[in-house]
């Protein structure tokens, strides 16, 4: 089990780069392989029945006839799981991979396997104070104004558009970046906020060329915390923003 973690995510924190490739003229949605790409950086967890199967919910009161994998994205409320789970079964267990991996095996002959998204609780509380109805997994971003150029990344020569899954870490990201430029102030930023569930429909689906290509220059940034817990079981080298400029484009 520790080798298939290993492994599992080691493409996700053995470097600190990810090579994006703009195309002058964008294809209406991103490739499979395009998109697990950029999934891949992601740690998720899964809980494991003592047969290798996941924990699945209802979505709903009114389907309790379908059930679905659930994807944790934080691991302490994976652990939580993993507690109420080992009260029927004793040999559960959590497991831990890549977004990317998990996003390619969904995807079958007969249609896309659904999943149920638990989001980290505070993320999800931060971005109901930007938008008050928000469901789903929480992911943040920065332009600035409300419809000026978004707050972009420079590392090696390559520029995009960071999208946190911490609303704390784009806060660290900001800091810097108002650090930089003097003439910039925070009022003159606005912190916006999608759903991973969107975004994965989007980057699947989308049919705006305008919107396909900023959907090529996203890069995701799991919460750093997560990195922690995954760098604590695995101790592998850390593949967070540091090092990278960021800037407005």
């Amino acid at each position: 089990m520790n080798t298939w973690i290993r492994t599992a995510v080691w493409g996700l924190l053995g470097s600190t780069t990810l090579g994006m490739v703009i195309g002058q003229s964008a294809a209406l949605a991103l490739p499979q392989s395009e998109i697990v790409t950029k999934l891949e950086r992601v740690p998720v967890f899964l809980i494991l029945n003592g047969d290798g199967q996941p924990l699945t919910v209802s979505p709903s009161e009114e389907r309790q006839d379908a059930k679905f994998p659930v994807v944790f994205m934080d691991a302490q409320e994976a652990e939580e799981a993993l507690d109420n789970a080992r009260e029927q079964d004793t040999n559960a267990q959590i497991a831990l991979l890549d977004l990317g991996t998990l996003y390619e095996q969904t995807q079958t002959d007969e249609g896309e396997v659904p999943l149920m998204y638990f989001p980290e609780e505070d993320e999800l509380q931060a971005a109901t104070t930007l938008q008050e109805e928000f469901r789903g997994v929480p992911l943040f971003l920065a332009r600035q104004g409300s419809d000026g150029p978004y707050l972009t990344i420079n590392q090696n020569g390559q520029s995009s558009l960071p999208v946190f899954f911490s609303r704390q870490d784009l806060q660290s990201l900001l800091d810097r970046f108002l650090q930089q430029n003097a003439e910039v102030t925070a009022e003159d930023i606005s912190v916006q906020v999608l759903s991973l569930e969107w975004l994965l429909q989007a980057m699947r689906s989308n049919d705006d060329p305008a919107l396909d290509e900023q959907l090529q220059q996203i890069r995701l940034f799991p919460s750093s915390d997560v990195l922690q817990y995954v760098r604590s079981q695995i101790a592998e080298p850390d593949s967070g923003a540091d090092g990278v400029t960021p800037e407005a484009e």
